[in-house]
C-alpha cells in the first residue's frame, strides 16, 4: 500500500510540474502572440519614437540690399538657450549628486552675468514643472561661447540649443523706417519687414534623426547638417549713398532748425522709382524696443497735413486744362480779398495791383490763387485732385500708407473753395504731394510709386520685378510744360531762390501752412513748411520734396526747407556726373584761365582695413572732384563752384570708406 501510495503521489507531482510548465508556455507563447501580432504595429512604431528624434531647422531671412546690391538688413544663424527643468537633475550615482550640490541654483548662478538675466528670474524658469522654457534667444557668438563653456565645465543637464535666424541692420539707423524690424520667431511687424514677411521669412523644417537614450543625435544621422533652401533677396528702388546725403542733410536741418519731426522723399519722376525716404525722429532697427513708438512711424506716408502752397500749382494746373487761365492773364491783387464772411491775406499782406499769374506763382500770392479756385468751383477741384492721386493711397509697397482728406464737394462752401484753392483744407501725405508735382515734371503722366526693384531667388530667378506703372494721364504736355515753366521762375526769381543751384535750372515751390491741432482746428504759432520741386527742370532726373514739422525760429518753407533741397541735390548733381545745364553764376572760361591750371589728379591710395588715404583736391574741378570722390566712396558735401580751394580733411589722413568730406570751390 505504502509502495502504490508513492507511485500516485509521484504521478501527481509529475502532471503537476507538467501542468505548471505548459501553462508556462502558454503564457509566453501568448505573449508573443500579442506582442508580435496583436501589438506589434503599435509596439514598433513605439520603440521606433524612442529611438527617433527631430531636428527643427530654421534659413535664415532673405536680405534685404539697396539697387546697388549693398546690404541693408542680412540674418545669420544663431543659438537660442532653452531649458527642461525635468532634465535638470544630477544622475544619483554621479559625483555631483554625492556632493549634494544644487545643480538648478548652482546654474542660475553661473549663467546669470553671461546671459544678463537675475539669478533669481532663471532659477525661477529651472524649478517649474514645463518640459520647454526659452531662457534667452538668439544668443550673441560670445554669450553662446560662454554659456557653452559653463555647461560643459559644469557637466549642467537640461540646458539645450536651436538655431534661429537673427536679423542685422547694417547701416544701423539708416533707412530704418523703410526696413522695420523683425520681432521675435522671425516676424516682420514695420516696413519691408512686414510688407514681404511671407516672402522673405526664413524656413522652418524638420528632420527625424536616430538618438541614444538622452535624446543625443548618433551616427551619421547626427552629423547630417543640411539646411533648407536660402530665402529670396529684396531689391530695393534704393540708393544708399543717395539715401546717406539725404539723412544727413535732413538730421543736420533738424538740428537747426529744432524742428519736432521732419520728412523728405527723392523720386525718380519719370518712373515712380523711390530713390530716397527719409523720416525724422529715427530709431535703430537693431534695438527697436529701446526706442519710443513715435520714431517708428514712416511720416513719409504715415502723416497728413495741409500742403500750404506747395498746392497752388496743382490748382494752377488745373486753370492751365480748364482753359480758364494762361500764364498771363491778368489778376487784380489787393493784398486780401473777402469770400462771404472770410478774409484772405497775403503771406506779407502786400497788395501788387495788376499782375500775370505766373508771378502769382512765382510770389505765392493767395488773392490771385482764391479768384482762380472760385472759378474752378467746388466739383472741379475735387475731381482734379482725384485725379492727381489725392485722398487715397498712392499703393506703394509700405505699410501704414494714409489716404489724406478732402472735401465732399456737396458740402463745400465759398469759403472751404477758397482755402482749399491756397493749399488748406485738405490734407495730404508728403508722398502724395511729391506724385502730384512729378506729373508736372514728367509731362503729365501720374505714376505708382513703388520701392521695390525686384525680388532674386539664390538660383538668379526673378519672382518679382518693379515698373514703372502709369495710373492716368491728368493733364496735358503742354500744360505740364507751362507750370515747369512758372516754377522754375519760383527758384530763379521768387521765394524759392534759397534752392537754387548754380549751373543747374530748378523749378520748386515753397510752401507755409498753419498745423492742424489734434483736437481739430489749427495749433497756434506752429506751422509746417515744405518745399517740392524738380530738376534739371527742363529735363528732370530727380524730384524732391521736404517737410519740417513746428521749426523754431524761421519757419517759412523757402528760409528752411528749400536749403535742404539744396544741399542734397547739390551733393548728388555733382557726385552722379550730371552736368550743369547753364554758365549763369559760374565762373566764366576766362576767369578760369586766369586761375592756376589745374592741378593733375593725385591717386586714390586704399589702405588696410577698408580705409584710404585722403588725397590733396586742390585746385581740382567739380567733375574731377566727384569722380575721385566716387573712386574712394566718400560722401562729398560741396559748397560754392570752381575750382578746390580747401577741404574738412586734410590731405593724407586715413579715414574710413563712406566718410563725409566737405570741399569748398572758388
Amino acid at each position: 500500500m505504502k509502495h502504490g501510495f508513492k507511485l500516485f503521489n509521484g504521478k501527481k507531482r509529475f502532471f503537476s510540474l507538467f501542468t505548471l510548465i505548459f501553462a508556462v508556455f502558454f503564457i509566453v507563447i501568448g505573449r508573443l502572440v500579442w506582442l508580435q501580432i496583436v501589438r506589434g504595429d503599435s509596439l514598433a512604431k513605439q520603440s521606433m519614437s524612442q529611438a527617433l528624434g527631430t531636428d527643427v531647422m530654421y534659413s535664415p531671412r532673405g536680405a534685404i540690399v539697396d539697387c546697388n546690391g549693398e546690404e541693408l538688413a542680412v540674418s545669420i544663424m544663431a543659438k537660442s538657450l532653452y531649458v527642461d527643468p525635468l532634465e535638470m537633475e544630477d544622475r544619483p550615482d554621479s559625483a555631483a549628486a554625492k556632493s549634494g550640490r544644487n545643480v538648478k541654483r548652482l546654474a542660475a548662478d553661473l549663467l546669470a552675468g553671461p546671459l544678463g538675466i537675475s539669478a533669481d528670474s532663471l532659477y525661477s524658469d529651472f524649478t517649474t514643472e514645463a518640459r520647454f522654457i526659452w531662457i534667452k534667444r538668439t544668443l550673441t557668438p560670445h554669450e553662446a561661447d560662454e554659456v557653452t563653456r559653463i555647461i560643459k565645465e559644469n557637466k549642467i543637464p537640461g540646458l539645450h540649443f536651436l538655431e534661429e535666424s537673427k536679423r542685422y541692420y547694417t547701416k544701423k539707423t539708416m533707412a530704418a523706417q523703410i526696413l522695420g524690424f523683425v520681432g521675435t520667431d522671425d516676424k516682420g511687424l514695420a516696413g519691408i519687414e512686414l510688407a514681404l514677411d511671407s516672402v522673405i521669412k526664413g524656413a522652418k523644417t524638420e528632420q527625424e534623426e536616430m538618438v541614444d537614450a538622452l535624446g543625443r543625435p548618433m551616427g551619421e544621422a547626427g552629423m547630417n547638417a543640411t539646411r533648407p533652401q536660402n530665402m529670396p533677396t529684396v531689391y530695393l528702388t534704393i540708393d544708399s549713398k543717395i539715401q546717406f546725403v539725404l539723412e544727413d542733410a535732413l538730421d543736420r536741418a533738424m538740428q537747426e532748425t529744432k524742428s519736432k519731426a521732419a520728412a523728405a522723399i527723392l523720386m525718380d519722376p519719370h518712373t515712380g522709382a523711390v530713390l530716397g525716404m527719409a523720416s525724422r525722429p529715427t530709431f535703430d532697427p537693431n534695438n527697436f524696443g529701446e526706442y519710443p513708438v513715435n520714431t517708428w512711424t514712416n511720416r513719409a506716408i504715415s502723416i497728413i497735413y495741409e500742403p500750404g502752397s506747395v498746392f497752388k500749382p496743382i490748382v494752377g494746373c488745373m486753370g492751365l486744362s480748364e482753359n480758364i487761365i494762361t500764364p498771363t492773364t491778368l489778376f487784380e491783387d489787393r493784398g486780401s480779398i473777402k469770400i462771404a464772411d472770410r478774409v484772405i491775406r497775403n503771406w506779407d499782406g502786400e497788395g501788387r495791383g495788376q499782375v500775370m499769374f505766373e508771378d502769382i506763382i512765382k510770389y505765392s500770392i493767395n488773392t490771385g490763387m482764391v479768384q482762380l479756385g472760385m472759378q474752378l468751383g467746388a466739383n472741379q477741384m475735387i475731381d482734379y485732385s482725384k485725379k492727381f492721386g489725392f485722398g487715397k493711397p498712392t499703393g506703394i509697397e509700405l505699410p501704414g500708407e494714409e489716404s489724406g482728406i478732402l472735401y465732399n464737394p456737396e458740402y463745400m462752401y465759398e469759403p472751404d473753395i477758397a482755402t482749399m484753392a491756397i493749399g488748406q483744407g485738405i490734407a495730404v501725405t508728403p508722398l502724395q504731394m511729391l506724385r502730384a508735382i512729378c506729373a508736372i515734371a514728367n509731362g503729365g503722366e501720374l505714376l505708382e510709386p513703388y520701392i521695390i526693384d525686384k525680388i532674386v531667388m539664390p538660383d538668379g530667378r526673378v519672382l518679382r520685378q518693379g515698373e514703372k506703372h502709369v495710373v492716368r494721364r491728368v493733364i496735358t504736355e503742354d500744360v505740364a510744360a507751362q507750370m515747369r515753366m512758372m516754377m522754375e521762375k519760383v527758384v530763379r526769381e521768387g521765394g524759392g531762390k534759397p534752392a537754387h543751384i548754380a549751373g543747374y535750372q530748378i523749378a520748386g515751390k515753397t510752401g507755409t501752412a498753419e498745423k492742424l491741432a489734434e483736437q481739430g482746428g489749427y495749433a497756434p504759432g506752429e506751422y509746417i513748411a515744405s518745399f517740392v520741386g524738380f530738376v534739371p527742370a527742363e529735363k528732370p532726373q530727380y524730384a524732391m520734396l521736404v517737410m519740417l514739422d513746428t521749426p523754431q525760429g524761421a519757419f517759412y518753407g523757402s528760409q528752411v526747407s528749400a536749403p535742404v533741397f539744396k544741399d542734397t541735390l547739390q551733393q548728388i548733381l555733382v557726385a552722379k556726373g550730371i552736368q550743369p545745364s547753364t554758365h549763369e553764376g559760374l565762373p566764366s572760361f576766362e576767369e578760369e584761365a586766369g586761375k592756376t591750371k589745374a592741378a593733375k589728379v593725385p591717386v586714390m591710395e586704399f589702405l588696410p582695413e577698408g580705409k584710404i588715404k585722403m588725397p590733396d583736391f586742390t585746385g581740382l574741378d567739380m567733375r574731377q572732384t566727384a569722380e575721385l570722390v566716387q573712386r574712394g566712396h566718400l560722401v562729398l558735401v560741396p559748397h560754392g563752384s570752381g575750382r578746390a580751394k580747401k577741404q574738412s580733411v586734410p590731405p593724407g589722413t586715413a579715414v574710413a570708406e563712406g566718410s563725409k568730406l566737405e570741399i569748398w570751390f572758388e
